[in-house]
């Protein structure tokens, strides 16, 4: 089993807007159109048996609204993540709703959504997520299509391990796209999963490699960032870094089968 812990999709109505410009704003081509559609297409030519998407919300009153698309959208191919913007003032609500919805995780991008990822004041919302059981996945590190400063770098993420021990915590990008020095400072080794998108091919065999073996083969997790990265030659890059074969089942699906239970 291949399991994609790290996709994007939009409404068939949004997506035709905010792929161009999020491809703009970037600098990056996207590979799909953002649509469900398009990405079970991907899917299937890339051998990948599930994506999990991972939804923001850039806005407190887009929370509730990206939450129920989400959950619609689930299948036995599709997880769903949510997303709570950290300014949303029914959060406790939306958790309960989330939790009863039958939705594993949520993912915070502190860029997009202008905070600090060790701001105390969002502490409450993580200890409640826990007391439910989710995963948290925090986009970590540079987002390329924003300016500095950035809101989630390794060594604030740390503080965020050191509060809340024995948490289910991803870092996107390998622990944190750009600050990859950083993350074997204070992250290689930790009680924390990371994910492999966007990161691959900036890394490099040798590095990412080592970041692998230093941290755990067991807490890393496929990701291909889709649509701005392409699944089939994110897998082809996996499979080519020089890892054993049951490092790379375990990378491609076996983690994520076991931290999703599935």
């Amino acid at each position: 089993m291949i399991i994609d812990v790290h996709t994007h999709c939009f409404p068939d109505e949004l997506a035709p807007r905010a792929i161009p410009l999020l491809a703009q704003k970037a600098g990056i081509p996207a590979y799909t159109d953002g649509t469900i559609k398009a990405l079970k297409k991907s899917m299937r030519d890339s051998g990948v048996d599930i994506s999990v998407l991972q939804p923001v919300a850039t806005k407190p009153s887009q929370t509730a609204t990206i939450n129920r698309w989400a959950a619609g959208v689930q299948d036995q191919n599709i997880i769903t993540f949510g997303t709570i913007h950290p300014d949303y003032p029914n959060w406790q609500e939306e958790i309960k709703w989330l939790a009863s919805a039958g939705i594993k995780g949520v993912k915070f991008h502190p860029d997009y959504q202008d905070y600090y990822v060790d701001d105390p004041g969002v502490f409450p919302i993580y200890e409640e997520l826990f007391k439910q059981g989710m995963i948290v996945l925090f986009h970590a590190g540079i987002d390329v299509g924003l300016p500095d400063p950035c809101h989630c770098p390794p060594s604030r993420l740390k503080k965020v391990l050191d509060a809340f021990p024995g948490a289910c915590i991803i870092a996107a990008h390998m622990g944190g796209y750009d600050y990859w020095d950083e993350v074997e400072e204070y992250l290689l080794g930790r009680d924390i999963y990371f994910d492999t998108s966007y990161s691959i091919t900036d890394l490099g065999p040798e590095a990412i490699k080592r970041i692998i073996r230093g941290h755990g083969v067991q807490k890393i997790l496929f990701g291909s960032d889709s649509p701005w990265g392409h699944q089939k030659s994110e897998i082809s890059l996996i499979k080519s870094i020089g890892l054993k074969k049951t490092e790379i089942a375990m990378i491609l699906g076996d983690n994520a089968k076991r931290l999703l239970r599935l």
